[in-house]
């Protein structure tokens, strides 16, 4: 081999060297569904005390392919779409590596959380204050209700205040404590002060539940006070 040969050669050699040594540095790290899958049901555990108690699960999640992050330590953070989690539809994902955001993705997710839910065993009318007889639990996903009721002792003994079907959801915002003073009643209306009690008689202006604040009044004076209920037919005056 000629001087000039041996010299092309070497060249030749070096410049495959330098670009086999750019390759190397070249170094990725690979995310793809799986690791996006994990991530996020890494996230539900960590915020657990913010969901109901149900079994919570991925419904479905939508990673269209796998991408690549420059190697180092990465760390991540999850924002869902809706801050209560459960109603997200999406979640953005922030990647950092070696404390750099490097990427930001958002994916499309689905979250169903089954757990008993309280429905209406016969259809119910508006005014029925509910007994156990009236409701049954049947598990539901929670992401598709909008406030069910996952104990059904939360609902003994409170009206209806409008009418429902059998069989479907009884939302919280559904039910109110059952009134213990109606307008026209008669009540005993209690002054304590210290030790010592007293007792009027007088009508009420209004309905009022338990703590509910109305307007009683007096039978002898016949002027209005502002009295807490506190009892059927008893009333006590707000000092």
């Amino acid at each position: 081999m000629t001087n000039t040969g041996k010299y092309v050669f070497l060249l030749l050699t070096a410049l495959l060297l330098t670009a086999g040594a750019a390759f190397a540095s070249e170094d990725f790290q690979t995310v793809g569904s799986a690791e996006i899958h994990d991530m996020l049901e890494d996230y539900l555990a960590e915020n657990a005390g913010l969901l109901p108690q149900a079994d919570i699960r991925i419904r479905s999640l939508d990673v269209h392919r796998s991408f690549e992050l420059p190697a180092g330590r990465m760390t991540h953070e999850i924002i869902p779409s809706d801050p209560g989690i459960l109603n997200s539809r999406r979640f953005t994902f922030i990647f950092r590596v070696d404390d750099r955001v490097v990427e930001n993705r958002s994916f499309r997710a689905e979250i169903e959380a089954l757990a008993p839910v309280a429905v209406a065993a016969g259809d119910l009318r508006r005014g029925v204050r509910l007994g156990e007889h009236d409701i049954n639990m049947v598990e539901m996903d929670l992401a598709q209700e909008r406030n069910p009721c996952l104990d059904s002792q939360e609902l003994i003994g409170k009206e209806l205040k409008r009418s429902i079907r059998m069989g479907r959801t009884i939302d919280r915002s559904w039910v109110e404590e059952p009134a213990l003073v109606h307008r026209g009643d008669r009540v005993s209306i209690v002054v304590r002060s210290g030790a010592m009690e007293l007792t009027a008689t007088g009508v009420a202006r209004e309905d009022g539940a338990k703590n509910d604040v109305v307007t009683i009044r007096n039978a002898s004076s016949q002027k209005d006070i502002l009295c807490r209920v506190t009892a059927p037919g008893v009333v006590q005056v707000e000092l």
